[in-house]
């Protein structure tokens, strides 16, 4: 009884412990508010611009970026690095255009500026991945420039992959390498091929994966110091009832030693036993004669 409670409490800790490794690895809960979203000011765009009656694109984000160019300081020359955060001051103006098949956006900032967005209807999806961007560097901005302007593309880098009639969110941020420009849109959220009001809700969002964040990583360890403390009640309680049961043994044992009727049944059984053995010794012997007798 008490060895079967100990490999049922066995059991119980190897549930529990595999119970905690799959939480651990595939637990995920998503996260509505990304901690960036107080730092940066969130633009909103709905393309064509100042319709009342009709949008394509619908798109919410924060725009940050960090410029590394070459620059020349005396005789020597450096890469510099200058990180932009936009504000609705930098914010020039925008406009985009809708077809079938493809939605664009184009936001004109920095005053000469110019960051174009491109998103491809594919049967019942749409994706977004293709950037152009167009920028100068003054010298206020990049002191000691050696360029004054160039032209950043991307094609066919995958930034979104939604399902028609569906908004993409990713608080987090979606990242856009364009080499010297690095563009991270921070609190995104788009629909591609709207086809409704402006002033409309988005429809269902897709959540990208880095928004799903797993159990933090006190949560974790709390839960690893809980199975420690599982896995040493059960060993304590096996050894407590392996003690109990081997002293209850040895108890039942010493009674059994101790009991002198018991020790005189043992004896006389014992004697009963030769007695019979004696007897049918004899008996064997005397069946021997008669056949001796009789040949």
């Amino acid at each position: 009884m008490s060895m079967s409670i100990s490999f049922k409490l066995i059991d119980i800790l190897e549930f529990f412990v595999v119970y905690l490794i799959l939480i651990s690895k595939n637990t995920c809960s998503p996260v509505d508010d990304y901690e960036t979203e107080d730092q940066f000011p969130v633009f909103e765009f709905t393309i064509p611009r100042n319709d009342p009656t009709y949008a394509c694109i619908k798109l919410q984000t924060s725009l940050f970026l960090a410029v590394t160019y070459p620059a020349k300081i005396g005789n020597e020359e450096v890469l510099k690095k200058v990180n932009l955060s936009l504000s609705d001051s930098d914010i020039s103006s925008y406009t985009g255009f809708c077809h079938t098949d493809r939605n664009q956006i184009e936001i004109v900032f920095l005053n000469e500026w110019r960051l174009e967005f491109y998103f491809y209807r594919t049967n019942e999806t749409y994706v977004f991945n293709h950037v152009v961007l167009y920028y100068k560097l003054d010298g206020s901005l990049f002191p000691y420039s050696i360029h004054h302007g160039a032209q950043s593309e991307v094609y066919d880098s995958t930034f979104v992959n939604s399902s028609l009639y569906h908004s993409y969110r990713c608080n987090s941020g979606v990242s856009i390498d364009l080499k010297e420009v690095k563009i991270h849109l921070l609190n995104f959220k788009v629909e591609a091929f709207f086809d409704k009001r402006p002033n409309l809700p988005f429809d269902e969002e897709i959540v990208c994966q880095s928004d799903k964040e797993p159990i933090s990583t006190i949560f974790k360890g709390w839960l690893y110091i809980i199975a420690g403390m599982v896995a040493f009640l059960v060993i304590i309680s096996t050894l407590y009832l392996y003690m109990i049961h081997r002293s209850h043994a040895k108890k039942l044992k010493r009674e059994v030693e101790s009991d002198p009727f018991e020790i005189a049944d043992i004896e006389d059984n014992l004697e009963e036993s030769n007695n019979y053995d004696t007897i049918q010794r004899t008996n064997s012997s005397k069946e021997k004669k008669r056949l001796v007798v009789r040949v």
